[in-house]
Order: structure tokens, then sequence, then C-alpha cells
């Protein structure tokens, strides 16, 4: 009996021991590796310890910050179109018109794709010349080049990442829409509430859980995207659509700078750790209110 109870109480922990052996090495490992390789720079094969140089040299250098920029436009073009265009699909597809499998299912096929697969594509789409795209909307803009010049470009990879990740915020904000209760919209609609009534006081405020979480979710992803940038643009032209992701690649992979991108992670860690606490805080206050 006593042998029995033990395996009892240890079982639980036996359970759940690959999952918590999967983050250590996936999450936790290399996050701790980052932090202590970030106080190194590596030398040809040898690696000295600088302190905490290479984050003074992240602080002024100017390029860093012009990515930050970018990376802050970016991310607020693609929260708020994504958004925008998430949430009007969600209310449409909500309201389960003839056809909504098969556009769902169409609306999906660019998310599973890779990043590098379809960064390729669009980079295909815009290419001078031989580009569909670009050889249908040049012509209209005055023969411009889009990969030819920086707003075009990082257009260019808004969209794609547009066309791409549409589908996850569709995904989150219609399964919030179905924990709406129809009880509520109908109730209201029989006191005489309009449709936009009921929407901004019945489904919006039910929604704003879900909204804020698909938000959060996505500021996350535009603040570490790189497979997008990398396959279509590589940064250029010259550097106008260098993000800080795409910094901290080339830094690691093309110039073995591990030391300063790694200080680099850490200091996207804390930002991505900032945007996590903004969310919680923002849940805890709507949770106060109601």
């Amino acid at each position: 009996m006593i042998g029995s109870s033990r395996i009892n109480k240890a079982l639980p922990y036996l359970l759940i021991a690959p999952a918590i052996f999967f983050v250590v090495a996936v999450i936790l490992y290399p996050t701790v590796f980052s932090f202590w390789l970030s106080l190194y720079e590596n030398r040809r094969a040898d690696f000295f310890y600088v302190g905490l140089e290479n984050y003074q040299k992240i602080l002024v250098n100017q390029n860093f910050w012009d990515g930050l920029g970018r990376t802050a436009v970016y991310g607020i073009l693609y929260v708020g179109l994504v958004m925008i265009f998430g949430f009007a699909l969600a209310l449409l597809f909500h309201r389960r018109a003839q056809g909504t499998a098969v556009y769902l299912t169409i609306i999906f096929i660019p998310w599973m794709l890779s990043e590098i697969v379809a960064g390729i594509m669009w980079r295909w789409m815009f290419l001078p010349g031989v580009g569909v795209l670009q050889n249908a909307l040049g012509p209209l803009l005055g023969d411009y080049s889009f990969l030819g010049e920086g707003a075009g470009a990082m257009g260019v990879v808004v969209a794609a990442t547009l066309w791409r990740g549409t589908a996850f915020a569709l995904l989150l904000l219609l399964a919030g829409l179905q924990t709406v209760p129809g009880e509520l919209n109908e109730a209201a609609a029989i006191d005489g509430a309009n449709r936009w009534q009921r929407f901004w006081s019945i489904t919006w405020r039910l929604m704003l859980p879900t909204t804020q979480v698909t938000i959060v979710f996505l500021t996350i992803q535009a603040v570490n995207s790189v497979g997008m940038f990398l396959s279509i643009t590589d940064g250029g032209p010259g550097r106008t659509t260098e993000v800080v992701s795409l910094q901290m690649y080339k830094q690691a992979l093309q110039f073995n700078n591990f030391g300063f991108a790694s200080a680099v992670s850490v200091l996207m860690f804390f930002v991505n750790a900032g945007l996590a606490i903004i969310y919680i805080n923002a849940m805890r206050a709507q949770n106060a209110l109601d």
C-alpha cells in the first residue's frame, strides 16, 4: 500500500515530465544561454568575457535605433490592418453565409505556408520586368519600382504579412464571437437597439478580452518578424526595411557576431516581456471594471 501511494503521488509529475523537459530544452535553455552569450565577444573560435560592452555598443549604434523605428512602423501597420481585416471577416463568417467553409479554407492556405516560401512568392511578384503585380501596378504609378524604393518595399512586406497573417487573427476573433450569447443581442433588438448599438454595447464589450489577446499576439509576431523581410527585401533597398529582428539575424548568421546578436535578442526579450505585462495589466483593469 505504501509503495502504491508513492506511485500515485509521483504519477502526476511523471506525466508532466516530458512537457517540462520540452520547455526547458526549447525555451528556457536557449533564453539563459542568450543572456550568458550576450556578455561575451567571439573572436574566431574563442569567446572572451566583455561584460556589458555589447549592450553599450547597441545603445550608441544608430542602425539599431533606426531599425527599432522601422519595427515600430511595421508593427503599427501590420497589427492595425490585420485587426481590421480579421475583425471584418470574423463578423462576416459569424453570420454563417453560404460557402463559409470554402472561403475559410482559401483564407487559411497562406497561413499554412512558411514565411520564407510566402516571401519568395511575393518577391517574385514584384520583381522589375517579370513580376506580375509589378507589371500591373508599376505603370499606373509612373513605372514605380516597389522593391527599389524604401516605402514601396515596406509596403510589399506589410501586404505579404497581411495576406498571410489575417487568418490567425480571424481564427481567434471568430472563436471569440462564438462565445457571445445570441440571446443578449436578441433581447437588445427587442428593446429597440439598432445593429450598431448592439455591436458596441454587447459584442464589442464581450469581445474585448479576445481582442486584447489577439493584439498582443500580433504585436509580438511583428516585433520578432524576420522571415518575410529576409526573403522579400533582405533589409533593402539600402537599410530601409532592416528591422531589429533582421539585424539580429545578420549579426549572428552572416557576420558571426554572436555576442552582439545575443545582446539584441535579450533587449527584444524585454520588449516582448513588456508587451505581456501591458496585456496582463489591461486584462486586470478590464476585469476590475466588470
